[in-house]
């Protein structure tokens, strides 16, 4: 004779239903309300992933005749990275300063900015606290860990910890404050198409994670035999709900009920045929862009998800270009910028421009000097974009470093600019307008105390 069924209560299921995201099972709605209405004061914010360290000093470029010429006297013809001038989409800033020219790949960055859709902050990245030349080479001031390693500076980005101790990330601590945001529903507000990465590992949410392709469902049985789903699935429905007779086998139970409740609520989202967003990414095949695409869709589905508030990570490799820097880079930034417009667009096509931010972060910038082999090497400080309806565009933030190598603002002699724009800086002015009250700050960026301006202006 079976034991009793257990039971688990409210606070347990809730707690069990964040982690069965993890394993790529989603949390399933209260689905006593068929079609929720959709949510109103609805905000969104989509981490851009740059995984390698993207080169920001071809990315944008000097475009007045000295600022370009001090350019091309350290990144010459010869090194086999330099972009003619000629080549680059002309940018002004609002607020006046030196013009700036984007990479070739870029037209569609240019086109956000100049629509003052998309803000740049110059030169961002991690730091312990505000630093110059002076007090780091002599050690007056703290380092991050293993400054210029990929696996401890993503690691450091996606924490918010210049020390590199803490596994969990900023995105992940904002889910953890969204329960009252989000009342009445289960369904995860985090949410990654990159993978399970720190930035979306919260203390108490765990992401629900979805493949770059649309079928987040079981798979079929091959060959469009349809009867036999219908049985499978009618089978698996009839098996779970039978008595069970220890805790695990009731986690488990759970797991896969919820498992198969996500394909009732995801799936139809991601294959909507009447899809407002989905026909902007037509013509483009690309990682980056079918991860943009299903966090458009997924934006567009928040009436089946009844969520106010969520956080989204995707995630583009391959800037790692200590070689051949010139073609990888000219592909990777020509896909990231037709996948950004077509996000942007389609967002505002759902009239959401001003309720979605997105904002791109990488490993670091590179070196200012070039490498032996056409590339680059690590460097630190680095350009990011802000894009949104929200944002304060066709502007810059933040101050650029002098490209003098050996010069103030080099770390060395290879041009590894030391950052004036933290990341608490940057993102505490992104968490802000997401909703966070000023009192959670601390607990989404515990370092935030060692700087004193954390709003940088760029967001309405």
């Amino acid at each position: 004779m079976n034991s009793p069924r257990l039971d688990l209560s409210s606070p347990q299921r809730r707690r069990i239903l964040k982690f069965a995201a993890a394993a790529g099972l989603l949390a399933a709605i209260d689905r006593s309300v068929a079609l929720a209405q959709t949510a109103s004061d609805y905000r969104a914010l989509v981490c851009i992933y740059l995984q390698g360290g993207n080169d920001g000093e071809n990315t944008l470029i000097r475009s007045d005749a000295a600022g370009y010429q001090s350019y091309a006297s350290v990144r010459t013809p010869e090194s086999g990275i330099n972009i003619a001038q000629a080549q680059l989409h002309p940018i002004q800033p609002a607020r006046g300063g030196p013009p700036f020219g984007f990479h070739p790949a870029c037209a569609p960055l240019k086109s956000l900015f100049d629509q003052k859709r998309m803000a740049v902050v110059a030169n961002m990245g991690m730091l312990a606290q505000p630093s110059n030349r002076t007090g780091l080479e002599t050690g007056g001031a703290p380092r991050p860990a293993n400054l210029f390693s990929h696996a401890e500076q993503e690691l450091a980005l996606h924490s918010g910890d210049y020390a590199g101790f803490t596994r969990t990330g900023w995105g992940g601590r904002i889910a953890d404050r969204l329960d009252a945001a989000n009342p009445g529903t289960l369904f995860p507000p985090l949410t990654s198409a990159g993978g399970l990465r720190t930035f979306v590992s919260g203390r108490s949410s765990v992401p629900l994670t979805v493949a770059e392709n649309p079928y987040f469902t079981l798979y079929g049985s091959g060959n469009n035999q349809y009867q036999f789903d219908v049985l499978r699935d009618a089978a698996l429905r009839e098996m779970l709900p039978q008595s069970r007779r220890n805790t695990y086998e009731v986690v488990a139970q759970l797991y896969a009920e919820e498992g198969l409740a996500a394909s009732s609520v995801v799936f139809p989202i991601l294959q909507n045929p009447s899809s407002l967003v989905a026909p902007f990414f037509a013509g483009f095949d690309t990682s980056i862009s079918r991860q943009l695409k299903t966090i458009a869709q997924l934006i567009e589905g928040r009436g089946e998800t009844k969520l106010k508030r969520q956080v989204f990570y995707v995630n583009q490799g391959g800037y790692d270009t200590h070689a051949n820097q010139a073609g990888a880079q000219q592909a990777l930034l020509r896909d990231l910028s037709n996948a950004l417009k077509a996000f942007s667009d389609a967002i505002a096509a759902i009239n959401l421009a001003n309720s979605v931010t997105a904002f791109t972060l990488s490993d670091f910038g590179r070196t200012f000097k070039p490498a032996a082999n056409l590339g680059t090497d690590h460097g630190w400080g680095n350009y990011a974009f802000v894009i949104g309806g929200a944002v304060k565009g066709g502007d810059f933030y933040g101050t650029v470093p002098a490209l003098v190598p050996n010069g103030p603002d080099d770390l060395g002699k290879d041009g590894r600019w030391i950052p004036t724009t933290s990341l608490e800086q940057y993102g505490a002015t992104l968490t802000r307008w997401f909703g966070i009250p000023e009192a959670d700050l601390p607990y989404v960026f515990p370092n935030i105390g060692a700087f004193a301006n954390t709003n940088l202006g760029f967001m309405a």
